[in-house]
């Protein structure tokens, strides 16, 4: 399970989130486990029944409004009750609220982090629910290269020299862009979207081509033919072509494999002389294309056949 340290937080989001570190200094190695946030109004009124103490807690204007009706003994009261779980990570306060006297004991006190933003808690909530997502997303580290090839993401599988660079490098050619080579980093985001992108700031849009080395695709090509990350949508297996193997001809039967549970369509691509891979590769990232948009070329001649089957049927019926 990722974890993300609040520390961390901190120093990668102040100037995005606006964020200042008010209280709660020595907790900085909390650690951020869901990438949900909560706001602890009824925990506030009294009812703690699946309090999700392990969320980011955000405390907007209802929140702080209500505090301010208590005595001071009252909120002490209530804000250790409420945050004194060793899981609770951090504290925010929104619309750019000084924190009240209590706050600030009682967050230093538990070396709970306390946090300010002069942001609203609609404006920080998605913001901190699709940083938290990113940052704490299974992952997973394959070997391929994915481009995205008429707005689709396909990565491209296969055993090492059978010519996995030269195909993307084609595509890229053929006005297509590239977002990995190599080693691509796989991220499962909320919804059940995988996201692929490099997996070192190093080798960020370059490419290996045996017997030409290390090249530049950013600067060879321009930064119309690159991506930093993209969705992927379909996998191609390449293999080297063997004739003993039976290959699929008509395309009815769909195949799928699993990426961080996630089932994406995939396509095995036999290797062998003559066969132009960029050309195939957008083919099938064509037909990918129809098919999400419910047109099945295969069904779609398979119908024809039997129809003309059927017509010929009665004609000799006559």
């Amino acid at each position: 399970m990722k974890v993300l340290k609040v520390g961390t937080f901190i120093k990668e989001k102040t100037n995005d989130f606006k964020l200042e570190l008010v209280a709660g200094k020595g907790g900085l190695e909390r650690v951020v486990t869901v990438p949900d946030v909560n706001r602890p109004g009824l925990a506030f009124a009294g009812y703690f029944e699946h309090m999700p103490y392990e969320r980011v807690q955000i405390i907007g204007i209802a929140e702080f409004t209500y505090l301010q009706s208590l005595t001071h003994k009252e909120q002490r009261k209530m804000l250790t009750k409420v945050f004194s779980p060793k899981q609770v990570p951090c504290c925010i306060i929104t619309r750019n609220f000084n924190p009240l006297p209590s706050m600030a004991e009682v967050f230093d006190e538990l070396n709970v982090p306390l946090l300010k933003t002069s942001l609203s808690s609609s404006q920080l909530l998605s913001d901190l629910i699709y940083y938290f997502d990113e940052k704490l997303a299974p992952s997973q580290k394959l070997h391929g290269v994915l481009s995205n090839v008429y707005g689709l993401g396909v990565f491209i599988r296969g055993k090492s020299g059978i010519g996995k660079s030269e195909c993307a490098l084609e595509l890229v050619k053929r006005g297509h862009m590239l977002v990995s080579d190599d080693l691509v980093e796989i991220t499962k985001r909320s919804g059940h979207t995988l996201i692929g992108k490099s997996n070192s700031d190093i080798m960020k849009h370059l490419m290996e081509i045996r017997g030409i080395g290390i090249i530049d695709i950013k600067n060879m090509f321009g930064v119309a033919n690159i991506l930093d990350e993209s969705k992927i949508e379909l996998v191609i297996n390449l293999v080297a072509w063997d004739e003993t193997i039976e290959y699929e001809r008509l395309g009815l039967k769909e195949y799928y494999t699993e990426i961080l549970g996630v089932k994406i369509p995939e396509l095995t691509i036999p290797v062998g002389p003559g066969r132009n891979l960029a050309i195939i590769v957008e083919t099938a990232s064509l037909n990918q294309r129809l098919k999400k948009n419910g047109y099945f070329s295969a069904l779609e001649f398979t119908k024809k056949i039997k129809s003309e089957i059927k017509r010929k049927s009665k004609n000799n019926e006559k």
